[in-house]
């Protein structure tokens, strides 16, 4: 994951599979809509994270406190997920939906910050997943403890059993950089659904 701080046009020539931004002041919201474009055309996953504290838009310059910069930024509803579909098939499954981030998990979360939970999630995936035959497969993913834990069992990411019958991904064999790029990138979509909530 990548956090982009916008105080001018930029052009997406780094890789990253999830991309968040915050407006910088005076940022113009055009600069976040060509980031956006950018995402959608390369399948990254974008989220509008803060306005910051004055936006541009349309030649206009709006104020915008700091308590409600996150909320702006979510109210424009600008964010692109390539997952749709998948989260569409993951809603019909009852145990799937069963799970959702407690207070605690939130507060871990906003502690921690969107670079550091992804960081775990690419540790906890190369190291109980990647491989071609885990250690304890189905059982290697505990149901509490942390965010990415509940993220994988919400997703189909928690084994290699789920990980094939949701993402068709074959096993017996160690995941791929890609693959492990694309279980991330699925384990902070949910994430951000949900502290969206």
């Amino acid at each position: 994951m990548k956090i982009l701080q916008v105080d001018q046009p930029q052009s997406i020539d780094f890789d990253t599979d999830v991309l968040g931004c915050i407006a910088s002041p005076n940022c113009d919201f055009s600069w976040i809509l060509d980031i956006r474009d950018q995402c959608i055309k390369k399948k990254i996953l974008f989220r509008f994270l803060s306005t910051g504290p004055a936006l541009i838009k349309d030649g206009k310059i709006y104020s915008i406190p700091k308590n409600q910069q996150v909320s702006q930024a979510r109210k424009a509803q600008i964010d692109y997920s390539p997952n749709e579909d998948l989260f569409c098939r993951l809603s019909h499954s009852q145990f799937r939906s069963s799970f959702y981030l407690r207070p605690k998990d939130r507060t871990y979360i906003q502690q921690k910050g969107w670079e550091t939970i992804d960081e775990h999630a690419h540790d906890f995936i190369a190291s109980r997943l990647a491989p071609a035959v885990p250690y304890h497969d189905g059982k290697q993913t505990p149901m509490k403890g942390h965010p990415v834990f509940l993220a994988q069992h919400a997703t189909g990411t928690c084994c290699r059993n789920c990980l094939y019958k949701w993402h068709q991904i074959p096993k017996e064999k160690d995941l791929t950089d890609k693959e492990q790029d694309y279980i991330c990138q699925v384990i902070m979509d949910w994430l951000f659904r949900q502290m969206s909530k």
